[in-house]
């Protein structure tokens, strides 16, 4: 399970969530969340004079309903989605099958998966009910996303590896018609945690395109003392066939140059620390940095800074606050972009 290891027990005693399955009989259960958020954006694009662009969104970002099956050895889950913005994304009007895939269970903790399934790199998590705060770290990471394969995993109570092969590993949407000729991807992933609240993380994805290869490396450990989580995360990684594309990111809306082609570097880590300060409230404070390059020396760069407060107005409702500042360069554009959020989040 991706982030088992990482996302311990600080996050847990501090948001207070009740994710319990819903039991409709012995072989049928479902959960899920509702997130729905006000936010208010502040751009500021330096091009040949200063401009500014301010946006508010409120609405809902996204509803999740998890079915979950249990035969035994065999079990199954299928997600179904709807996202309020399908913009930059393979379906209609934001609804989607997330994930649908069985697992077969073997002994000693071994389990055969088969379908479509998240990957299992990067320290943060794809769902909101997984994070410590309203956004991700990222614009462009170039972490792989949900795929279609086969995986094998092997878990302990200290330990976890898995490995995936895959129809393709950087699908991030329908705008890059590239990425519909890969031939095969693989996946790879290590944790272990080594006592005393520390664990290390350790995974790589890879693949072989008709239009060019793509790979990425990504690395993170984890401390947790009392009500402290601590994280640090590294990645990096090569595309040639526009995997690691940042058209139009981090609020840009002219003047910028494509930071695409045939051979793009992709960098960008983060330090965390979140501390819950009482039984259903935490907060967080986190630092992130991408780097985009590709062969024409065209390069993207940004630092982003959050703070974000989350408190556990029940046990199946969460309130996040979050103030965020990013200071980007962009083939040389300077950008600005401050963000104001306010999360609801009802799990079930």
């Amino acid at each position: 399970m991706k982030n088992k290891i990482a996302i311990a027990s600080a996050f847990l005693a501090a948001s207070s969530f009740s994710m319990g399955e819903i039991v409709v009989n012995d072989f049928l259960s479902f959960e899920g969340f509702v997130d729905s958020s006000y936010s208010h954006t502040d751009t500021d694009q330096g091009t040949s004079g200063d401009s500014s662009e301010n946006s508010n969104e409120f609405g809902v970002d996204q509803v999740e309903i998890s079915w979950l099956f249990s035969f035994d050895t065999v079990t199954a889950q299928l997600d179904l989605q709807y996202e309020g913005d399908a913009e930059g994304k393979d379906q209609e009007d934001g609804e989607a099958v997330e994930q649908a895939f069985v697992n077969y269970a073997l002994a000693n903790g071994d389990v055969v998966t088969a379908g479509r399934y998240a990957s299992m790199l990067g320290f943060e998590a794809f769902e909101p009910t997984g994070l410590y705060q309203y956004s991700t770290a990222y614009d462009a990471s170039g972490l792989p996303l949900y795929a279609q394969g086969v995986k094998y995993t092997r878990e302990s109570d200290t330990s976890f590896f898995g490995v995936s092969i895959q129809d393709e590993a950087f699908d991030f949407g329908g705008d890059n018609q590239n990425l519909s000729s890969s031939s095969y991807a693989i996946e790879v992933a290590y944790a272990q945690d080594l006592g005393n609240g520390v664990a290390v993380f350790l995974g790589a994805a890879f693949e072989d395109a008709d239009a060019g290869d793509t790979y990425i490396v990504n690395s993170y450990v984890t401390y947790e003392t009392g009500a402290w989580l601590f994280a640090a995360e590294v990645n990096f990684g090569n595309s040639e066939n526009e995997a690691f594309n940042v058209v139009n990111a981090y609020g840009i809306t002219s003047g910028a140059a494509d930071l695409t082609g045939d051979d793009v570097d992709v960098m960008s880590g983060l330090v965390m620390a979140n501390y819950a300060y009482s039984d259903d409230s935490s907060v967080t404070a986190r630092l992130s940095y991408e780097e985009v390059e590709n062969e024409n020396s065209d390069e993207s760069e940004a630092t982003k800074y959050t703070l974000a407060h989350n408190k556990a107005l029940a046990d199946n409702l969460a309130l996040i606050v979050e103030i965020s500042y990013v200071d980007a360069e962009i083939n040389n554009i300077d950008i600005e972009r401050s963000e104001v959020a306010v999360e609801l989040l009802f799990t079930f």
